[in-house]
């Protein structure tokens, strides 16, 4: 392998190593952009059994 093949090869090397950096940058944005979203299913979920519980509240007074 020639001397300009190596170089060749390191320089690809470090495009990829690069490339692989951003893709760690990306995928760590993207976790945290999926915790907050299962934070914010948390909270729909609650809101929503919270809102079960008064429509039932109000069943149960209008069938007195």
């Amino acid at each position: 392998m020639s001397e300009s093949e190596i170089l060749n090869n390191q320089k690809n090397i470090l495009e990829n190593q690069k490339e692989i950096i951003e893709n760690q940058k990306t995928i760590k944005h993207n976790q945290k952009a999926l915790e907050e979203i299962v934070s914010n299913q948390k909270d729909i979920l609650s809101s929503q059994k919270e809102i079960l519980a008064n429509q039932k509240e109000i069943l149960a007074a209008v069938r007195k």
